[in-house]
């Protein structure tokens, strides 16, 4: 009899949608976000600090846990990650170090990979992930807050902080310390989840319970939660940059979803957008001009300034080491020679 093999199931379809937007109030676009499908990994950043500082650091951010991730590994996924984050760290930590211009920047990140049936997630700061299925969320990552951390570690009730006022601080970030605490996890999921990766330019104007209603609205329409996002924090002031990705698991086999209607032209389609494709662009479109910011350049240059200073450096301490090593064997050389023998003065018979 011969042996029946199990054609391999085929993998969930992947649709996403994206709205990156530098607000009402901020003069530039600090977020970034990031989709590659192939590696079926997604990842939103919330830069600080100066006026490129908090772009580089998101950018740097966003292109290193990339190119680390996707790299041959053999690692679990999870453990691939959560390195690949500590390599964004260290960048973002070394560029700042060796250029005055980008003291104390750094960046929150969350991130999240689709292995199979199980979701990889890791963060730091208060940029957040959202599960949703079977008609509820959940918020996947606790907020790297001082006010968080105080109620994780018993020092304060929810109620108690429901009281305080919220301050625009996080307790983790990529950048500013050698090394940073990514907090990771993972657990399952099925075909017809949906994800939602923001900063918390978004979870300041929008409530989780309002998040929930709208994902049940737009479960199948992921341009259109973003629209709405983008209304919701618009009108509330969008006083900082916000940004939203949403990342759908639809069955194999389902037909491609209706198109949305078409509706009046509208900030939105001037923001970055991506629909079906293997890599979503992680520059922003800038919201008043569309055309991408050109930051990779200066990110480029800002590492290639970097790496040469380490060299001069590098050459620098060779060179001391070599000048004391010289004036340590000259004065070897010296001590080790004979006393000089001073002529005997002649004197007369």
């Amino acid at each position: 009899m011969a042996n029946e093999v199990a054609a391999p199931a085929a993998a969930p379809a992947i649709r996403f949608a994206c709205i990156c937007d530098r607000g009402l109030k901020r003069a530039s676009n600090q977020d970034r976000a990031l989709a590659e499908v192939n590696a079926r990994l997604f990842v939103v950043c919330d830069g600080v600090g100066g006026n490129t500082g908090g772009e580089i650091a998101s950018q740097t951010a966003i292109e290193t846990v990339r190119d680390a991730f996707i790299a041959p590994d053999n690692h679990p996924p999870l453990v691939r990650l959560e390195r690949a984050i500590h390599y964004a760290n260290r960048d973002i930590f070394e560029m700042a170090k060796h250029d005055l211009d980008l003291a104390g920047m750094a960046t929150t990140l969350v991130a999240l990979h689709l292995d199979g049936e199980t979701a990889c997630a890791a963060h730091a700061g208060d940029s957040r992930l959202y599960h949703f299925a079977n008609g509820a969320l959940t918020q996947v990552t606790i907020d790297h807050t001082p006010l968080q951390d105080a109620i994780r570690c018993g020092k304060l009730s929810v109620a108690e902080a429901e009281q305080l006022p919220k301050a625009n601080e996080v307790s983790r970030a990529l950048g500013i310390f050698p090394e940073v605490e990514v907090e990771t996890q993972d657990f399952a999921f099925a075909v017809g989840a949906r994800f939602l990766l923001c900063t918390d330019g978004v979870t300041r104007h929008i409530a989780n319970e309002e998040l929930e209603r709208l994902m049940a609205t737009f479960a199948d329409n992921p341009d259109g939660l973003c629209d709405e996002i983008h209304r919701y924090c618009y009108e509330r002031g969008a006083e900082d940059n916000f940004t939203a990705l949403v990342v759908c698991v639809d069955p194999p086999s389902a037909a491609a979803p209706p198109p949305s209607p078409p509706s009046s032209p509208s900030l939105q389609e001037r923001l970055t957008r991506t629909r079906e494709l293997s890599v979503a662009p992680s520059f922003p479109a800038d919201r008043t001009t569309g055309e991408h910011h050109p930051l990779k350049e200066l990110v480029e240059a800002r590492r290639a300034r970097s790496r040469r200073e380490l060299t001069l450096q590098a050459l620098a301490v060779l060179l001391l080491m070599a000048l004391s090593f010289g004036a340590g064997w000259w004065m070897g050389a010296r001590q080790a020679l004979p006393p000089a023998v001073s002529p005997r003065p002649l004197t007369g018979r």
